[in-house]
């Protein structure tokens, strides 16, 4: 008797071991995050505590990013090693390093917190590649668009949340306990890590030169237009955010609000960003990458219309609209590069994603603060929009140029095969 065959439904469905194993990442990941985004914002408040230098403070954070200067080797060394005992390994040291900074007993020892920091940093840029490849390796397509969207909703969450918790225990116990949580969610990372059963990894390509190695994950998305006009759209729209950075503290003095009143419209922001988040599961299987880029897009302008508007429920709304915007269009690349890679290609496609889409910030941000200076944080937001919907209207001509399978279940063959 011939079994009867599957619904789409029914394939869509976790597995038993899927659902096992995004219990383990999920709590694994929560209580990382946490801790992580706790020890990132205490660093510095403990660096301004013992010496009173605001520079000194804001080198904590260089420390912390410098490191990811190095993400392209780092994406080729999680695709060469097991990912699974090397997260494990990286985890358990960075909890040795964060517990290093119990030793801080003075002014004298600020070293020691960017020492940490660097090295807390570079655990980072170790583990995202390694991490990412792996959660690409142990889910279908359709499982991976939930988890995606639960993991980006944690992440948002966690920064409304861990700032509060980070300060307060800080203020309340000191920087050490706040070293102490963090170390610890390391060690419960590499043990829910340790427990997780993914499928037996595919055997390792031949080797090639060690420049075309490093850079076979720039030149697979280059050589993939699907993935790359994703991917260039939302490298260009992170950017414009990151210039509009310093257009908002004019938008507030305009509103003749405290420059506090930020945080407002940031728990605003970040609320919406938690629900779409949510919601991107279910909106990328109707819609597919690129249509949910659009619908980021979309929101980008119209959010960034509604912040040019100098009425206080309009910034209100504004506010709430942009929430929904980077996490779709961050959501349609992160799911456009794992269905559309190979499995021996997912590290360094990892590690190139997050360079090209977090790189320009910092310079991004410093050309905003620039043209603050010399045009109304009005034309900034409406040049935002405008640049947003060109984004818009040049990836949709992509789209029709060269058209491409958009929903997941339809590219996994692609994705999958060496």
């Amino acid at each position: 008797m011939t079994p009867e065959p599957k619904s789409a439904a029914e394939e869509a469905r976790p597995t038993p071991v899927e659902r096992r194993n995004a219990r383990l990442y999920l709590a694994g990941l929560g209580l990382s995050m946490i801790g992580d985004t706790a020890l990132s914002l205490v660093a510095g408040i403990w660096v301004k505590s013992l010496t009173g230098s605001s520079a000194l403070a804001g080198l904590t954070q260089t420390c912390i990013y410098l490191p990811s200067l190095f993400g392209p080797l780092a994406g080729l060394v999680a695709d060469r090693v097991p990912r699974q005992c090397f997260l494990i390994l990286v985890n358990l040291c960075t909890a040795i390093a964060v517990a290093c900074l119990l030793l801080v007993d003075g002014e004298e020892d600020v070293w020691l917190i960017c020492a940490v920091m660097a090295a807390y940093g570079a655990s980072l840029v170790l583990i995202d590649p390694a991490e990412s490849a792996l959660f690409a390796h142990m889910f279908r397509p359709s499982t991976r668009r939930r988890i995606n969207g639960l993991r980006l909703g944690m992440q948002e969450t966690g920064r409304l949340v861990s700032p509060l918790v980070g300060a307060g225990l800080f203020t309340w116990l000191g920087g050490g306990a706040v070293a102490l949580l963090d170390a610890a969610t390391f060690v419960a990372a590499a043990a829910a890590t340790s427990l997780l059963k993914p499928p037996p990894e595919q055997a390792r390509l031949a080797r090639a030169r060690w420049r075309t190695e490093i850079l076979a994950g720039a030149a697979h998305i280059r050589a993939t237009p699907a993935l790359a006009r994703i991917l260039v759209v939302a490298a260009l729209i992170m950017a414009v955010s990151g210039v509009g950075v310093a257009a908002q503290y004019s938008m507030v003095a305009a509103l003749h609000q405290p420059p506090g009143y930020l945080g407002v419209l940031a728990a605003l922001l970040g609320g919406a960003s938690v629900v779409a988040s949510l919601a991107s599961s279910r909106v990328l299987a109707r819609t597919g990458p690129t249509r949910l880029a659009l619908l980021g897009l979309a929101a980008f302008a119209a959010g960034s219309v509604l912040r040019a508007v100098p009425w206080l429920p309009a910034v209100w709304l504004g506010s709430f609209v942009l929430g929904f915007a980077l996490p779709w269009v961050f959501l349609a690349a992160l799911n456009a590069g794992q269905q559309l890679t190979p499995d021996h290609l997912q590290g360094r496609v990892a590690a190139a994603t997050t360079l090209l889409l977090f790189g320009p910030q910092a310079p991004a941000q410093a050309l905003g603060s620039l043209l603050i200076a010399h045009i109304g944080y009005r034309s900034v937001y409406l040049a935002s929009a405008a640049t947003a919907l060109v984004l818009a209207a040049a990836l949709v001509r992509l789209m029709r140029r060269s058209p491409h399978p958009e929903h997941p279940e339809r590219t996994t063959a692609t994705a999958d095969e060496p």
